[in-house]
């Protein structure tokens, strides 16, 4: 009887134990559930604006934008515009940054991008720089050098195809008339409005004297052949003419109030090609 005594204890002993592992478990599991439905803590994410930066803009224009759009201080862009990091491909490959009111122009490739409202300036030239990274191809560098120019020459012919065209039809052309120059020694200069032009535009404004200073560096009716530099940022179209002009004879061209271009292989077409236009040569 003892020992059957003895095992209904050692019996409600069990259960009871069994009873308070399910009453742990129970709290648990509730506690588990709690964790599980309760409310996620909201991230705020971090403002962006989308910011189209066309073609041939120069970095001046470029720095503006930016500012306006809440990306970056103006200021701020073209001091990393100009201080680039140490060891960019880019800045290294130039060989007259003292000649230049805005070291890296031309490559701050224009394009459609996503900033951080408050971006650093650093940050936002990176990814223009990345771009055009992406952009150039080795094809495209064994081409310029084929062509007899650095990539960065290249960049500055772009520049002012870019600039004196503006439409992807007339870019090849306008390129043509002015690699015909430089391999002519009949053309010591270019002669090419938008040069000075950049000059009275995008460095005059920001760069007090800048006229002046960078005028027998970049304005092609005083220089012997290419600017110093680019003068604004082109877009693919303008950089493949560079490399890949048209097959012309062509030396001149002009174009009237309609866009409509003329080109001419002498200057007498020229002239009359200038009437056509409505264009005065005096």
């Amino acid at each position: 009887m003892q020992t059957q005594h003895g095992g209904s204890q050692m019996k409600i002993k069990i259960l009871a134990v069994s009873a308070s592992i399910i009453i742990l478990l129970s709290l648990g599991g509730c506690g588990f559930a709690e964790h599980n439905t309760a409310p996620k803590e909201t991230i705020t994410e971090r403002p962006s604006v989308r910011v189209t930066i066309p073609e041939g803009s120069t970095v001046y224009q470029t720095a503006n934008i930016l500012e306006e759009k809440g990306v970056c201080a103006s200021s701020a862009f073209i001091a990393a515009v100009n201080s680039p990091p140490e060891g960019n491909s880019f800045a290294a490959s130039i060989t007259n940054a003292g000649e230049r009111p805005y070291l890296l122009e031309g490559y701050v490739f224009p394009d459609t991008y996503d900033f951080y409202v408050g971006e650093s300036a650093v940050n936002a030239l990176g990814r223009f720089l990345d771009n055009m990274e992406s952009k150039l191809t080795d094809a495209d560098y064994a081409r310029a050098e084929k062509l007899g120019y650095s990539m960065d020459e290249i960049l500055t012919i772009a520049s002012i195809i870019q600039e004196e065209s503006g439409f992807a039809a007339q870019d090849a052309k306008v390129s043509s008339v002015l690699h015909n120059r430089l391999n002519s020694s009949s053309f010591s200069h270019l002669q090419f409005n938008v040069t000075f032009e950049y000059l009275d535009n995008s460095v005059e404004p920001y760069i007090t004297g800048g006229r002046a200073k960078y005028n027998d560096l970049y304005n092609t009716y005083v220089r012997t052949g290419l600017p110093a530099g680019p003068i604004c940022n082109p877009g693919s179209s303008a950089i493949a003419a560079a490399l890949y002009p048209a097959d012309t004879d062509y030396y001149y061209f002009v174009t009237d109030k309609d866009r409509n271009y003329y080109y001419a292989a002498t200057y007498a077409e020229h002239i009359a090609n200038c009437k056509k236009a409505g264009v005065s040569t005096g």
